[in-house]
């Protein structure tokens, strides 16, 4: 929506729009953390119900979105996109164009986890907050990083998805709520590349399910595989067994 605000309704060009829609969405994580989050970390808020917040607070952003926009279709695109082929693949440019940003922002990601300080004390604190204090680390400082940029590449995915569809509506993130988190679940709460591999399992289950479902089902085969998955490995694919009791 902010995208669409800076470039079709403002008439900023396309750079100065993408930039200064990332830059107001790493704002709201820094506002998120420091309103919301922090104190209920502060005031021992077990991580479920932060989860259950963040899903009440999203559903309350879509129907924000809805009053700012309306219930309609917003166009993004006015031309007819044009298309590319790749050998048997065709897809349009808009999508051949999110999906290498996707690509290269994917491997920025995990260079930044594994190869930075700020990435590997991000490690840390995912895995022990406690211990990651005892070293040095400000597990405060180092969730309101991960905050700002959460949300900033949350607002990158959320322009690739109108470059890709060439609209959007108010319910578009609803729609992708339950499968974002259906990903993450099946990967391994905690993992970022558990979330990685979770989330192109559900993305390959729900696109070629199209080959013998009909599209209403397409969801419904993503929340299945979950179910299978978690039946056999309840940690998910990449999480690690832990001891309640």
């Amino acid at each position: 929506m902010l995208a669409f605000v800076t470039m079709n309704v403002m008439g900023m060009p396309i750079w100065l729009g993408a930039i200064v829609t990332l830059v107001l969405c790493g704002l709201t994580g820094w506002a998120q953390d420091a309103g919301i989050w922090r104190p209920l970390r502060k005031r021992g808020t077990p991580v479920v119900q932060l989860m259950i917040v963040t899903i009440g607070l999203s559903i309350a952003l879509q129907f924000g979105i809805q009053l700012a926009i309306g219930a309609g279709t917003q166009r993004i695109l006015v031309d007819n996109p044009s298309s590319w082929t790749l050998g048997p693949v065709t897809l349009t440019v808009g999508s051949w164009i999110s999906m290498i940003i996707a690509i290269v922002v994917l491997l920025g990601v995990a260079w930044f986890l594994t190869r930075t300080r700020i990435g590997q004390a991000t490690r840390a604190v995912s895995d022990n907050s406690a211990l990651a204090a005892a070293t040095g680390i400000d597990p405060d400082k180092i969730i309101r990083i991960v905050w700002i940029l959460a949300t900033t590449l949350a607002g990158l995915g959320g322009m690739l998805l109108g470059i890709v569809f060439g609209s959007f509506n108010w319910m578009m993130g609803l729609q992708l709520l339950l499968l974002m988190f259906a990903a993450v679940t099946l990967g391994g709460l905690g993992t970022a590349f558990g979330a990685l591999i979770g989330s192109l399992v559900i993305g390959m289950v729900v696109e070629l399910s199209n080959l013998v479902l009909p599209s209403d089902l397409r969801y419904a085969t993503a929340l299945v595989i979950l179910i299978l998955v978690l039946l056999v490995r309840p940690q998910g694919i990449l999480g690690r067994r832990e001891r309640i009791g």
